[in-house]
């Protein structure tokens, strides 16, 4: 991922996404979603069970996606 990238996530138990930004990476590891991001020069991971997600928007810059379909 780009370092400009935003992903928010949406747990279940709360009514407004938790927002990050500046996020080198973005994975799942057994039973959690991992997100690295820089924050204050250092790179932090936060881990969260797949099982609390509500919802998860990747924002990926446009070289990372698909061109249009044509017909």
């Amino acid at each position: 991922m780009n370092m400009n990238n935003k992903i928010e996530i949406q747990r279940n138990e709360s009514s407004y996404p938790i927002v990050y930004e500046n996020v080198e990476n973005a994975y799942t590891k057994g039973n959690m979603y991992c997100i690295m991001f820089i924050k204050d020069g250092e790179r932090i991971t936060h881990k969260f069970p797949l099982c609390s997600l509500f919802r998860v928007v990747e924002d990926y810059n446009q070289s990372k996606r698909n061109p249009p379909l044509t017909k």
